[in-house]
């Protein structure tokens, strides 16, 4: 991973670069910088630190929504908004999704506190797992990766609220299990109890809504290339049938006791 003394000035060239090569998108930016300013949340960040090349860009902008509409609308890129308010941007190679503060689900379901004075660190706090939860503001390049640090030190994969009410009005459930095995496989990460809990209560919850759980994990992954290409159906099979056979294995123990 980078130097900490290096990401700030490093970070800085090397969106400038990025924008450099998507002019409609760096006009963009710069329009929105007139009137608020903007976090990259997750993966291109996270892809930085490690020297690697990213394939897409998660963008929270600190503007009302009507007004991030207006703007994105006027940059005369292709978008399409999805049903979570969320705005997908098409640009040549790469795909960028762009969300208003007040759109991002913890914070509109008040599941998150928005703490005015330090909204880096809320941000980071409304991310669901420690793995994505790093941001970048785009105006300071001041940042957080606090929550993502402790999972580097730990290897353990966690989410960040321990409230039922967070995980349970999540509105993404099937992504974020998936989400979960998609980065035990690629990093070989551990689940905390927290992670294990909430994956066995999901499944569940899956095949009672549909024939099988596991069914409708492999038909959604084929939504997300990513994991598409990287979960095999067998993956999914396994690695449900491991989180159902260690709590049942835990619970029995304690039994025992």
């Amino acid at each position: 991973m980078r130097n900490l003394a290096e990401i700030k000035p490093e970070f800085k060239k090397h969106v400038n670069n990025f924008l450099n090569d998507h002019k409609a998108f760096k006009f963009l930016l710069f329009d929105i910088f007139v009137e608020g300013t903007a976090y990259i949340v997750g993966g291109y960040f996270r892809d930085f630190l490690f020297h690697r090349k990213s394939r897409d860009l998660d963008i929270i902008v600190d503007l009302p929504n009507s007004v991030l509409m207006e703007k994105v609308t006027a940059s005369g890129i292709e978008f399409k908004v999805n049903r979570h308010n969320g705005i997908k941007l098409r640009l040549e190679d790469f795909e960028v999704d762009m969300w208003s503060l007040e759109n991002n689900w913890a914070f509109k379901e008040k599941l998150v506190k928005l703490n005015q004075e330090d909204k880096i660190h809320s941000i980071v706090k409304g991310c669901f797992y420690n793995y994505d939860a790093l941001a970048i503001n785009l105006h300071s390049f001041n940042f957080n990766i606090q929550y993502f640090n402790n999972f580097l030190k730990t290897g353990t994969l966690d989410i960040l609220q321990e409230n039922s009410f967070y995980k349970n009005l999540n509105p993404t459930t099937e992504a974020n299990i998936l989400r979960a095995f998609y980065i035990q496989k690629t990093t070989g990460a551990t689940f905390s109890d927290n992670v294990k809990i909430y994956l066995l209560k999901k499944l569940g919850q899956l095949a009672d809504t549909s024939n099988s759980s596991i069914s409708r994990l492999q038909e959604v992954k084929t939504k997300y290339p990513k994991y598409d290409n990287t979960l095999k159906d067998l993956d999914i099979y396994i690695m449900s049938h491991e989180i159902i056979k260690g709590i049942v294995y835990k619970k029995q123990f304690y039994l025992d006791l």
